[in-house]
């Protein structure tokens, strides 16, 4: 089967992805080599490196080095609070906290920042949208374009609240971008797009639109988690 050279990765994924979800690769079994998908696939090697690599981010394989690579889940699972230091309810505590201080975050940053903060913000904008080019969900990246925000707002307590609970966020912001890398509605180009918007209005000194793009941004995120969430 030869596959199109659009997003090529993606298209490997979806095509092994739907193979285990119909049972014609069952959990525990070895798939075949990288080296024999992308012969078969008439792809390259690195295009079928991706989409495994794709599929270990929604927990469907697992590589194991000098062994293979075996399905894990017959189906995608994002939030599982079974595997997951929080509670449901401590999630959406922290929803509310990031909605409530990053709101009055970017507010301030918007009118306080300064050059150099706004080239913090374009160096973890450049390393989403390379996410976004080779299949890696990029939850670094995100986290590290929030606290340049913070550190925009000049106020060390407000950098400080959110990088104190820099790991629950950053927890919550790969589970977001699992979903996102499998969701043909929302896709991480789309999560790359809202950050993109949020930036424009910093750069612009906009403080109204920066409230406006980073609140449409974490009802996204919101949703998103509170929908896929499994329950303990």
């Amino acid at each position: 089967m030869k596959i199109s050279k659009t997003k090529i990765y993606e298209k490997i994924a979806d095509i092994l992805l739907e193979q285990i979800k119909s049972g014609e690769y069952a959990v525990g079994d070895k798939l075949p080599s990288i080296q024999a998908l992308a012969k078969d696939y008439g792809v390259s090697v690195a295009s079928v490196r991706e989409a495994f690599n794709a599929l270990r981010t929604i927990g469907v394989i697992e590589i194991k080095q000098g062994y293979g690579t075996f399905v894990t889940k017959k189906e995608p699972v994002f939030f599982d609070l079974n595997e997951s230091s929080l509670t449901r309810k401590q999630i959406e505590d922290l929803l509310e906290l990031r909605e409530v201080v990053e709101l009055a975050t970017v507010q301030k940053a918007a009118t306080h920042r300064t050059d150099e903060d706004l080239e913090a913000l374009s160096s973890a904008l450049q390393l989403m949208q390379k996410a976004v080019g080779d299949g890696t969900s990029g939850e670094a990246a995100d986290l590290k374009f929030h606290l340049a925000i913070a550190r925009s707002a000049q106020n060390e307590m407000l950098f400080d609240l959110l990088n104190n609970i820099s790991d629950v966020i950053q927890e919550t912001m790969k589970e977001t971008r699992r979903v996102y890398l499998f969701d043909k509605e929302k896709a991480l180009r789309r999560l790359y797009e809202e950050h993109q918007k949020i930036y424009q209005a910093i750069e612009q000194q906009d403080s109204d639109k920066a409230v406006q793009q980073m609140k449409s941004h974490l009802a996204e995120v919101r949703d998103t988690i509170l929908e896929n969430i499994r329950q303990k």
